[in-house]
């Protein structure tokens, strides 16, 4: 190199700048670089806090929609069951009333069989009467001519 004294003197100060500059440089890179990767770290950790929060936020929703679900599940097997129930009540008023009208028809028939018994009776207890009377009139007849007859010979007699 073929420096002497001050020469050399400027060099070393100049190297020694140099190399103070170039490892202020290599600090000032570091700590970029540092906080380079406290920004990407940061960044990181505030995507994977939203993502969490969207997540959860999705999780809410899911569970939501699932009560919601279940609710109209349910909604719909009370008003199924509300509509089975309501055709058996509808069902049991029509036998109800079939059994009424069956009812009905069987007092109506009793009914009518003890009139036509009562016509019946009736009837018979005319003709049993007329009977009578007509054995009666015979009766008063053949007293009558029995009468006529003994009344005839009494008669003859005298």
């Amino acid at each position: 190199m073929g420096l002497k004294g001050p020469e050399i003197m400027n060099f070393v100060r100049e190297e020694q700048t140099l190399s103070r500059e170039d490892r202020e440089k290599e600090r000032e890179d570091k700590a970029k670089e540092v906080e380079q990767k406290e920004k990407q770290r940061l960044f990181e950790i505030e995507q994977r806090a939203k993502e969490d929060e969207r997540l959860e936020k999705t999780r809410l929703f899911e569970m939501e929609r699932a009560k919601l679900k279940l609710k109209r599940e349910e909604r719909a097997r009370q008003e199924k069951e509300e509509a089975r129930q309501e055709k058996k009540k509808e069902r049991q008023l029509k036998l109800e009333r079939e059994e009424k009208a069956r009812q009905e028809r069987e007092r109506e028939r009793q009914l009518e069989l003890e009139r036509e018994e009562k016509e019946k009776q009736l009837e018979l207890d005319r003709e049993e009467k007329a009977e009578q009377k007509k054995e009666k009139d015979r009766q008063l007849e053949l007293e009558r001519k029995r009468r006529r007859k003994t009344g005839e010979g009494e008669r003859k007699t005298v």
